[in-house]
């Protein structure tokens, strides 16, 4: 079976599932409901802008990492990955067109999450001013689907180590949400070393340019690459281990 063959074959066990549709259109609705509740009742002092639009892509994140851990851990679930397996003789090539169709929709989800956040707020707030119109205002727009695709692969990688779908999110949640706060709060008790910036969710944030978040070194266009590195190094050992555990 050819590479091409491989990402058709995935991208069509993706639309046969019921839960593809329903997952994805929950995340949709979610985020742009966010959207415009966040741009229509902005904090109290300020004035809505985009900050506020983003408020659903933000959240729609965590909902993008429950989906692409749930394409792996279902797969081993109900057995379709083997049956995958019996028409692509490498592990490799299959789960390389897995990631790479999970990350291509997770990054279309990011520009209908991020433009029709955008419509959503106009309408719903005509004088809010959403449009971006600034550097920075740019670059936290456009990097939601960069921003999702990595995450999507990053869950999916964690899914395929873990197997199991209650403990992937589990541990995707509690890692994001409690242990990258946690310790980039307790400073630089590492040799002296600030981790903050180092823990992957937080280096993502600071190539969003999110506010109140941590400054990676050398800039967040660099924080890309070292997320983008860490996700593929966590693919590439996930590949690694299920080559071992089903040759």
């Amino acid at each position: 079976m050819t590479s091409t063959a491989v990402l058709k074959a995935e991208a069509y066990k993706l639309r046969s599932l019921n839960s593809t549709a329903w997952l994805l259109g929950i995340t949709a609705l979610v985020s742009l409901t966010l959207s415009g509740v966040a741009v229509r009742s902005p904090m109290e002092g300020e004035e809505a802008g985009l900050s506020e639009v983003l408020v659903g892509p933000a959240f729609a994140q965590f909902l993008i990492m429950v989906f692409a851990s749930r394409s792996a851990t279902m797969e081993f679930r109900t057995g379709t990955l083997w049956q995958s397996r019996l028409a692509v003789p490498s592990w490799t090539r299959l789960l390389l067109g897995k990631a790479g169709v999970i990350a291509v929709l997770a990054a279309l989800m990011g520009v209908v999450l991020g433009a029709g956040g955008v419509a959503v707020a106009s309408v719903v707030a005509p004088d809010a001013d959403v449009v971006p119109s600034g550097g920075l205002e740019w670059r936290q727009l456009l990097t939601v689907p960069v921003a999702l695709a990595l995450v999507a692969v990053l869950s999916l990688a964690v899914g395929l180590l873990l197997k199991s779908g209650g403990a992937t999110i589990t541990v995707l949640l509690v890692w994001a949400l409690v242990v990258e706060p946690a310790l980039s709060a307790t400073g630089d008790w590492l040799a002296g070393i600030d981790i903050g910036p180092w823990m992957p969710f937080l280096a993502l944030s600071d190539f969003q340019g999110q506010s109140g978040g941590v400054s990676f070194p050398g800039g967040p266009y660099l924080a890309c690459v070292y997320v983008a590195a860490v996700t593929a190094a966590l693919l590439a050992v996930a590949i690694k281990v299920q080559g071992r555990r089903e040759p």
